[in-house]
């Protein structure tokens, strides 16, 4: 039987190795409001759950600003998950009230730019902000159809930053207890076509070091 592991093979994989480390693939997020009526800067990574009114669903952050010990990441690659709050799908007679959603997006991705900020220093500073796209998205068949007889009209319409993700290279580690964050900063406010609030949030993908059980 050909390509099927050792027992001291499968070692490798055990997640019980008392005293040493573990690695494993693994992502640093945190998530917030965008205000409707724009931002000049976010600060991310700041705000660890169970804080602030946070939740597992708006970071995976267990302290402000650092890794406890002995936990160390090695960031790999870098995304910014930008999600309109106007609606994806809807019906009117009025065509301003229609999804706006590919203007609110492509306002935010053209302008403004991302700062890494780890101890005293920046590591990486690039704009606009659109150059950081998502893996992952949903995909939709927009439409639009009107209704001579009501005037009313129904309009799809979702939109995502695209394009190939930010990689580092070199990758950056980091290391327990250091201070760091990600900032996403813009000259003016951005304000949302939409009139609606959105939520924006930061990626850090990479290998989590962490000890074994």
């Amino acid at each position: 039987m050909q390509n099927i592991p050792t027992l001291d093979q499968l070692q490798q994989y055990n997640v019980n190795r008392a005293g040493s480390i573990e690695a494993v693939r693994a992502s640093l997020y945190d998530f917030q409001v965008y205000a409707a009526a724009g931002q000049t800067s976010l600060t991310f990574f700041q705000v660890p759950q169970g804080q602030g009114g946070k939740t597992k669903s708006d970071t995976n952050m267990e302290a402000a600003g650092s890794l406890p010990a002995p936990k160390q990441f090695l960031i790999e690659s870098i995304e910014c998950h930008f999600y309109p709050g106007s609606p994806v799908d809807a019906f009117t007679a009025v065509a301003a009230a229609l999804p706006v959603q590919g203007q609110d997006v492509y306002d935010v991705m053209k302008s403004g730019w991302l700062d890494l900020f780890i101890g005293s220093k920046s590591y990486l500073t690039e704009a606009p902000i659109g150059r950081f796209p998502p893996s992952t998205g949903m995909k939709l068949t927009g439409s639009a159809t009107s209704n001579s007889a009501t005037t009313g009209i129904t309009k799809s319409e979702y939109a995502t930053f695209g394009g190939q993700i930010y990689k580092l290279s070199p990758e950056i580690l980091l290391v327990p207890t250091q201070n760091f964050n990600v900032t996403l900063n813009w000259p003016a406010l951005v304000p949302m076509t939409s009139t609606i609030a959105g939520r924006i949030g930061i990626v850090l993908k990479g290998i989590l070091y962490r000890n074994s059980q």
